[in-house]
């Protein structure tokens, strides 16, 4: 298969069977999913259709589907959609303690064929699929522009409907009602726009219908209601492709499931299904506090970095991680100028003479780990034609692109990572970077280019003029998969305005940077509440930096310098440099900050491994109102509370807790407040508990154990 099928469905995993899953064909003509929890059918006509029978939710009885309605593919091509297959299912096996079952499709001309993979898990009502697409004709079919993950038929009678998503653009939760149609889109390159999980809400029943796509862009989510029924699409369409004969391409794996409850129960559904099934395992002390250190100063840079490692280990930080312009060329003039030297992949000797090999001895040597950044996006152009070669550059229309960011010593090109020979060069690279410098962290950066699209149309790079942002995004990936395969505790970071929050590096990630805009705190602490509906807390960067607003100011406000550090401690902590000069460095902080960190990175390492698991949204906020956020572990017999006034009236807050067990004994106890008490889970549900906030900008933090 080419690198665009590197997607083939290939599950990977363990499943422990803790509920039945059946998987029945009669005759070859009927097929079903059906467990606990969750029941999917179809049905097989003799003329060759496919029907959807079922798609319920088994506990509740609750049916989305439009029985008798079609379960098929979908290709738009030359403007003509191909919406009619017929389908026949394969041979179904035994897989990740559920089954598998490949269906072959053709439409009526014969010219098209799909393989639909469909795979049952014993332990989500989850049903997982992909889509791959064959031109089976002799002739070229042009202009595609776009191809279904997934198009199913809902019931006329489901009431009143919503949809919710994450924004990634800004970092909101959106509610949304169907009225005839809603449409959702991930975005286009550089310009985010939604998450790929989206729920659908029967909002009488409190019935949920999840559908998820572990693709970062280019996709379309529709709904779309009349009096004749209703429609739920998920297709791929940013892009135009000439499909050449015999030539094979797959769609992003989706995932589509059932729940009922409330918003945060429909996403917990889905996060549980990734945590078992697709996202990585954790690491030893997961999440580890990061420092974020880097310099574009012309002296001393060595010199500093070598203090603060130790100076690191007194305020508990896990990895140092050099950020930019580590690498030969880079800006020696303390403006912040990444762009020097960008696109070396040798470490800048007249920076660190002793070399960044050693540098990278002494961290792990200090007990800490070592990380670094790449920004494969753009190099420097004056490297263009010397180490970079010009067929590996973005060309649109035959024009280079180029940008001109203000006060940077030198332009940048874009490079192409849908161009073969790039991609493979920086695969080999960035796996010797890994080796030669013993990096625990890779940061990938996306950044750098805002609202720059990446849709290069070259014809000489293995992709078409009119798919080069999939291209790129499929090259990513496989970078992606080739670092993770050859170093698999290597924690990947994705970075940047374009990628936040992708499902398609969920494989591979283990960190998300959320967002360059790290203060002030209240919305740091939007970004990391609304983040982890799509990924664990522990996943979702945030930093003390000097140039929060608040910082220095409270230097002499020892609650307001707890509330700041806590603001952070809602997700992946760490300390970062923003600008890239010597003056940001976190050992020049006061002393009093100091104490801060010290105390509260202390308190942090007891509770920060429930950051992977479920968090409820206790006391939404909004403005002036307190904002309440509760981790709780899978046994629900450890739990964390952090509590914040968010400079509002109430001195006393009442907040009532989840996920607990009603008949245990748990302790509670109040960080700030100093104190302890005992209350049963039932207590905790229902009267719920009190968090003390004697001040505007205070803030709690509340430990509780089952005792």
């Amino acid at each position: 298969m080419g690198r665009r099928e590197f997607l083939q469905y290939a599950a990977g995993g363990l499943a422990l069977s803790v509920m039945p899953v059946s998987l029945q064909a009669a005759d070859g003509k009927d097929l079903s999913f059906s467990s606990q929890e969750f029941n999917f059918s179809l049905r097989f006509t003799g003329s060759g259709e496919v029907e959807l029978r079922s798609l319920r939710n088994a506990r509740t009885g609750f049916e989305w589907a439009q029985e008798g309605g079609p379960f098929h593919p979908g290709v738009t091509a030359a403007g003509a959609t191909f919406h009619e297959w017929k389908g026949r299912p394969g041979a179904r096996k035994k897989s990740r303690g559920g089954e598998r079952v490949e269906i072959s499709a053709l439409t009526p001309d014969r010219s098209l064929g799909a393989r639909i993979w469909l795979q049952s898990l014993p332990d989500a009502p989850i049903l997982e699929l992909q889509t791959e697409f064959q031109n089976v004709a002799k002739i070229v079919r042009p202009g595609v522009t776009s191809f279904g993950c997934l198009r199913i038929p809902l019931r006329n009678d489901l009431g009143k409907l919503r949809v919710y998503g994450i924004r990634r653009n800004e970092y909101g939760l959106k509610t949304i009602p169907v009225e005839g149609a809603v449409e959702l889109s991930g975005g286009r390159w550089n310009a985010p726009e939604f998450g790929g999980l989206l729920l659908l809400e029967a909002v009488e029943k409190q019935e949920f219908l999840l559908l998820g796509i572990e693709w970062e862009r280019g996709w379309r989510y529709r709904v779309e209601q009349n009096a004749q029924g209703a429609w739920l699409t998920l297709d791929l369409a940013d892009l135009t492709h000439d499909l050449a004969a015999g030539e094979r391409f797959t769609a992003p794996r989706v995932f589509l499931g059932v729940t009922q409850g409330d918003h945060e129960d429909a996403f917990l559904t889905a996060r549980h299904y990734m945590q078992k099934h697709v996202f990585l395992s954790s690491l030893p002390n997961w999440p580890w506090v990061v420092y974020d250190f880097w310099a574009t100063d012309g002296q001393g840079v060595e010199e500093a970095l070598l203090r603060e490692i130790e100076f690191s280990k007194t305020i508990g930080v896990d990895i140092l991680v050099y950020d930019a312009s580590w690498y030969a060329g880079s800006s020696t003039k303390g403006t912040g100028d990444w762009g020097c030297g960008l696109g070396n992949y040798q470490d800048d000797r007249k920076k660190f003479p002793g070399g960044l090999a050693a540098i990278s001895r002494k961290v792990h040597e200090a007990g800490m780990k070592f990380g670094l950044w790449v920004g494969p996006n753009v190099v420097d152009s004056r490297l263009v034609g010397v180490s970079v070669p010009k067929p590996w550059l973005v060309t649109i229309d035959g024009k280079e692109r180029t940008l001109h960011p203000d006060g940077w010593e030198s332009s940048v090109h874009q490079v192409c990572l849908g161009a073969r020979a790039y991609i493979d060069f920086l695969k080999k690279e960035l796996v010797r970077v890994v080796r030669d410098y013993q990096v625990d962290w890779l940061k990938w950066d996306n950044s750098g280019i805002p609202g720059s699209p990446a849709d290069c149309t070259r014809a000489d790079h293995g992709h078409q003029a009119g798919d080069g942002s999939y291209a790129s995004l499929v090259g990513q990936y496989e970078i992606f998969e080739h670092l993770h395969a050859a170093f698999p505790n290597l924690v990947l970071e994705q970075c940047g305005y374009g990628s936040r929050l992708d499902y398609g590096l969920a494989r591979t990630i283990r960190a998300n940077w959320l967002s360059d805009a790290s203060y002030p705190s209240e919305h740091v602490r939007n970004n990391a509440m609304l983040a982890n509906y799509l990924y664990p807390s522990a996943y979702n960067g945030g930093w003390i930096v000097v140039e929060d607003k608040a910082l220095l100011p409270s230097v002499n406000d020892p609650v307001a310098l707890d509330t700041i550090f806590r603001s952070r401690m809602m997700c992946l902590f760490g300390y970062g440099t923003i600008n890239g000069q010597l003056k940001e460095r976190i050992s020049l902080f006061p002393e009093s900050i100091l104490q801060a960190a010290r105390r509260n990175v202390a308190v942090y390492k007891r509770y920060r491994h429930l950051l992977l698991h479920d968090c409820y949204h206790v006391l939404a906020g909004g403005e002036k109102q307190p904002e309440a956020v509760q981790f709780v572990s899978p046994s629900a017999e450890e739990a964390v509370v952090l509590a914040f006034r968010a400079g509002g009236p109430q001195e006393h807050v009442q907040m009532r807790l989840r996920a607990l067990q009603d008949s245990a004994t748990y302790e509670l106890e109040f960080v700030t407040a100093g104190r302890k008490l005992r209350c049963s889970g039932a207590e905790l549900a229902g009267k719920g508990m009190e968090v003390t906030l004697p001040a505007a900008d205070a803030s709690e933090v509340v430990l509780l154990r089952k005792v």
